[in-house]
């Protein structure tokens, strides 16, 4: 059963890896698909809660992918997670990079960073809504938009809005 467990997360992160577009957040929706309400080895609130603590942690955004391997299957999870992530996206990002620099003054490699730069967008504004959860409140409907237009227009550091958003959670507004 273990290595099995393994072998699908090795697997589906492997996949995963090559859909992963300026930021490994942009994978979130379909992990949580996978994990949550297909192989349903997490529950909404243990996926969000190794969301936050991927997040919290100091580092890349693919912390997020080791957490969720921690919390499936403990450590060899996280493990096998960080291979079937790390060895696709390593790859790929030294001949694409390398690719693209030697290129660089090609309309073909102008076209692919302009052309990539919505489809990233895109995908993470999916991740923000898959995020919300299900059916969220106007409240945190509308904390969502102000919170993201404030740290678009201003120069407000977001952890001041996340300690807001944390003391509205606690007194019971949200």
């Amino acid at each position: 059963m273990q290595a099995a467990l393994l072998w699908w997360l090795f697997s589906h992160f492997f996949l995963l890896s090559f859909y992963s577009i300026g930021s490994f957040l942009v994978t979130l929706p379909e992990m949580y698909r996978w994990i949550v309400e297909g192989a349903q080895l997490l529950t909404p609130e243990q996926f969000n809660t190794a969301v936050a603590l991927g997040q919290a942690a100091p580092g890349p955004n693919v912390l997020i992918v080791y957490v969720l391997g921690w919390f499936v299957a403990g450590p060899l999870g996280a493990f096998f997670t960080l291979l079937g992530t790390a060895i696709p996206f390593s790859t790929m990002a030294i001949v694409v990079g390398r690719t693209c620099c030697h290129y660089a003054d090609s309309l073909g490699v102008q076209a692919y960073r302009m052309g990539m730069a919505p489809v990233a967008i895109g995908l993470l504004f999916t991740t923000g809504y898959t995020l919300l959860g299900p059916a969220p409140s106007p409240m945190t409907l509308l904390i969502a938009i102000v919170s993201t237009l404030i740290v678009w227009k201003t120069k407000v550091h977001m952890m001041l809005l996340i300690a807001g958003g944390a003391l509205l959670g606690a007194l019971g507004l949200v």
